[in-house]
Parts: structure tokens; sequence; C-alpha cells
């Protein structure tokens, strides 16, 4: 049901729109009701990965330079100006094909190419595509994005140093009262020196590049946030590997939603986070792009995490993957299995007995990085 309830042999009841509608004994079942069985499985709520990109799905990204992050995005330019390589459309394919495999229920990706939010599909993993704004100056923004971004229930920023302060002012407005905005914020400590003073490597890129500079106005990312409006629920800050304790604890008071990619941090060999410092909840969980990381898998980020963090333990960190990942994305028909709530299942078959004795030994299991037999469905398509 969640990470501290385990239920053994329960059937759940699930209306015509995928909804558990009950979940109860086999004895206790209606006789009309038809009953499906699953024998050896075991069921979890489907993952929730709150943050990637779907393009960049053949990335040669193991041979990038990753010490700091300005030579990596200089690897990636190049590597995007090459004809040899995936559209956006089809690395989109292969990346969901990829999470679908992995048993990932729900992804909100940024979408920074045309075609990179995948083709319309009634197959796992849903997908929540975001545009991403990419505005180093007003000329690079469309107006009409904000409207697109209504209907599709939000928009994302790349990042503080390449969107302009009057677009994200206006982005994070338009969506004050409904929608998600989603932005990469204090992920590195280049981001940090840029728009402390206006130095360091990521000015040096954008000088470089003939970009505008707005950098030098703030004391820290998160202050960056507070100016342009963002620092409020329905916000999605992404990575914050960079951020002080204190600097986390204004985005937990504030209601903004933290996502970590631990797969992207172990590409960038970054220093350990202070997100148990700050003494907050636990982040929702992301897994970012091929372009830096290894693979796009929901259980490897949920296992990463653990690594990196263990003391709040395997249960906690599974309620980050699937109920946090809910509430990050407004979503509260998922992260659970029970009444009220989407029949969107993790099935994993073959798990050892002693697994599953109770709800603290599955999660270990389940966080443990061993290559887990799985599936993710609704419960329609079960």
């Amino acid at each position: 049901r969640d990470p501290w309830t385990l239920q053994k042999r329960v059937v759940l009841l699930v209306d015509q729109a995928g909804q558990i509608v009950a979940c109860c004994p086999q004895d206790q079942v209606p006789t009309d009701v038809p009953v499906q069985s699953f024998p050896g499985e075991v069921w979890a709520a489907a993952p929730i990965l709150a943050h990637a990109h779907l393009e960049s799905f053949d990335a040669p990204s193991a041979s990038w330079r990753r010490l700091a992050f300005t030579p990596w995005v200089e690897d990636l330019l190049t590597w995007r100006m090459t004809a040899k390589r995936l559209s956006a459309a089809e690395s989109a394919v292969q990346s969901l094909q990829e999470l679908q495999h992995n048993g990932c229920g729900l992804v909100l990706s940024h979408v920074a190419e045309r075609g990179a939010e995948g083709p319309l599909q009634k197959d796992l993993p849903e997908v929540l595509p975001l545009s991403e704004v990419f505005a180093p100056d007003e000329q690079s923004f469309s107006h009409d994005s904000l409207q697109a971004g209504q209907h599709n229930g939000g928009l994302a920023l790349h990042a503080p140093y390449s969107v302009t302060p009057n677009v994200a002012q206006q982005v994070f407005a338009a969506f004050q009262k409904q929608g998600l905005v989603s932005v990469h914020l204090g992920e590195h400590p280049e981001e940090r020196a840029y728009l402390v003073d206006g130095s360091g490597p990521m000015a040096e890129l954008l000088a470089r590049r003939e970009r505008p500079m707005v950098g030098g106005a703030w004391s820290s990312p998160v202050d960056w946030l507070a100016s342009m409006g963002g620092l409020r629920p329905g916000v999605l800050a992404v990575h914050g590997g960079d951020l002080q304790a204190t600097e986390l604890q204004q985005l937990e008071k504030a209601g903004v939603a933290m996502v970590f990619c631990p797969g992207t941090h172990l590409y960038f060999d970054r220093p350990a986070t202070q997100y148990l410092e700050a003494e907050i909840p636990l982040p929702a969980l992301g897994c970012d792009s091929r372009a830096s990381n290894a693979s796009l898998d929901p259980l490897r980020e949920v296992a990463l995490a653990f690594q990196m963090m263990p003391a709040p333990g395997a249960q906690a960190w599974w309620r980050a993957l699937t109920q946090r990942g809910a509430e990050a994305v407004q979503r509260a028909d998922l992260g659970r299995l029970d009444v009220g709530f989407q029949a969107r299942v993790l099935r994993i078959s073959e798990a050892p007995a002693e697994v599953q004795s109770s709800a603290a030994a599955l999660c270990d299991y389940l966080c443990s990085g061993i290559g887990l037999k799985r599936e993710v469905s609704s419960f329609l398509d079960c």
C-alpha cells in the first residue's frame, strides 16, 4: 500500500477508470466480480520520476569532460551540431522504451527540442512534457509558449543563467495560480559564481557565445528564484546538489518541490549534498538524460540515493520515489496502492520469500540495486 504497509493475499477492486475502489481479502469480494490472479508477484506503487530529458538518448557522454560543468556543456553543444545522432523524436521513443522496461510509471520531462515530448501513447510511462524555455535574450522567447504551457500544465525554465530575468518572471507569473514550473537550480558552483558576481567558467562560456550577461545580482540561486517570483508551491527545483542546508530549508518552507537526480550527481562525481543536513523531507527523484546518466532507470536512481544517503532508510527513499514524486508533479491520484488512487503498479516477480516478510524488508530489496525482474502496468492492462 505504501512504504510502511505490506498487505498479503489481498484483492484490489478497480473501477473502469482504473481507480482503486476497495482493498480487501478475496473472500469479501462479491461473487459477480471477476478476479484475476498474479501468483508469485509482489506489487508496489509504480515509480515516479519528477525530472528527465527524453532527448540525447545516443549521446556519447561516457567520453565527455565532466570534472566541471562548463566543459561538459561545450561537449554537449558540439555533439548536438553533428548530423550523426538520433532525432529528438527518435531519442524520445528509445528513452521511453528504456523507462518502461525499467518500471517507470510516470515521468515529467523538460522538452528542449521539438519532438522530444515523445509520441502519444497509452503505454506507461505516462509523460508530463513541459516545454523548456531557453531565452538568454528577449528575442529568443516566444510568448506563444505561455499559452501552450497552459494547455500542457506548465513550462520548464532551463536554468538561471540561460533565461533573462524578465522572461523568468513572466513564466512564474503565468503559472502562479495553476500549473507547474520546473527549473534546474543550485546544480553546481559555476551557477552560483555566475549569479553572485558574474564570474567563473559559466560567465566565460556565455561571453564566448556572445550571450547577454545578467549575473552578479543575487546572493544565491534561491535568492534568484525568490526575485523571479518562483519561491512558492507549484515550482520544482531540480538537482540542488550545490545548495546549502539553509537554502534547502528556504525551499521547503516556501513549498517548492525539490527533485534530486542521483545518477547525474554520480556522473559528475559531485560532493555530497546537504539534503540530510537540512533536516527536511527527502526530495523526489529524477533521472535527467543519457547525456549525463548511464541509464534511465527509477530503481537505479533510488538505489543510488540510498547508497549516497543511507541514514533515512530504504522505506523513506521508496516513499521519495513514489509519494514524493506524486506530490512534486501534483498528481494526488498516484504514489500509493490505496482506495482512491490509480491502480498503477510495479510488478516484481521472483522476489525471494525473505524479502516478502515485511514492508521494511521489501523496501530494502527494492532499493538494493539488484537487477530485479519487473514490469510496470496500469491495472486495466494486467
